[in-house]
This record gives structure tokens, sequence and C-alpha cells, in this order.
């Protein structure tokens, strides 16, 4: 990820900037920049091509899933890492059935965060959960909803209304008040 001046100088850079939308959350005169870190062991660049782009993207670079919030010039203010390691599904009586496969945790499985006005972060991962995530990188929230799947990235979206909108195994929900959900069809 790269940040440039008007002129086309270069002014901050971070080493990771691969399949990512980024939210940006506008507070007290400046701004934060929060993005998914989907890091895959043994994986190089994106463009896989050592006379543009790095074989290791960061030295010691190993596999973790985290959410990174940045400020202005790219320095890292927080990160949230998916530690979660159980698929789980959820049974037509609503219990649920898990089973721990994922090492490692669950990959981000979102197009880019949401972010509302106090700063609490929305994503949602692999692991079919949805995460409210507090400034400093702390879990203030999460919600399973139906499915540990690999799933396409998704859009999630905050709604005039309050609610958090998302998806998961072919569903729409709607998620609002006290951490209740339901399937919007």
């Amino acid at each position: 990820m790269m940040h440039f001046s008007a002129s086309g100088e270069l002014l901050h850079a971070y080493p990771f900037g691969w399949d990512i939308t980024p939210a940006i959350w506008q507070h007290d005169g400046t701004f934060s920049i929060i993005t998914k870190e989907n890091r895959y062991a043994g994986v190089g660049s994106y463009c896989n091509d050592a006379n543009w782009c790095p074989s290791v993207r960061v030295p010691g670079d190993y596999q973790g899933y985290y959410i990174t919030q940045m400020n202005p010039s790219l320095e890292v203010e927080w990160k949230f890492r998916s530690t979660n390691t159980f698929s789980c599904e959820r049974n037509s009586d609503g219990t649920l059935r898990c089973e721990e496969d994922h090492p490692f945790g669950f990959e981000w499985c979102v197009n880019a965060p949401a972010v509302d006005a106090r700063g609490v972060v929305y994503v949602n991962s692999e692991d079919g959960q949805l995460y409210a995530i507090d400034q400093g990188g702390t879990l203030r929230e999460s919600i399973f909803l139906q499915l540990a799947v690999g799933a396409a990235y998704t859009p999630l979206s905050l709604g005039a209304d309050g609610r958090i909108y998302t998806q998961n195994a072919g569903h729409l929900f709607a998620v609002g008040g006290k951490g209740k959900r339901r399937a919007v069809r």
C-alpha cells in the first residue's frame, strides 16, 4: 500500500497491499485507514515477478489474518488477529456443530470493512462470524451467522437504521440491537 503526493512523490508505504479495499474513518481532524491483511505462509507478493515484486512481502512473514488500522502516514495504530480455529454450522434447531480445523484462524472475507462514527470496525470472516472491533484493536462483540464457509469476499454495510447488513452461506443478514441476528430473504 502506497501514499503519494499530488505531484507523484512517494510519501509513505506499508509492506502489504494485495486484495484489499480499505475503509476510512474520519476523526479528530484526521483519518485512519482500516484494511484486512490476509497473510498466507510461503506466498510471495501478488504479482510473483521478482523484477517488480519481492518474493517475500515482509521478512519473517508468516500465516495470519489481521484487521489493521493505520494513520495517514501508514503507521500501524493497531491490529486485530483472527484467532478462532473452529469451523461451525448452525443446525436447524439453532444449536452449533463445530470442528477445530483452522490452526491459523480464518481469512477475513470482506470486500472492505465498515466503520461507524465512533470508530467501531465491522468485518465478516470465513469463520461465519460478524465481528465488531473497538478502537485499539479489542473485540467488542461477535455473532455467528450461519456457516463457516470458504466464502467469496462479501459486502458489508451499515444501514441508516443502525443495522449491519452482511451475507453468509447465500443469505443476507440484518444484525442490530443487542447482538440479534435475522436472515432477510
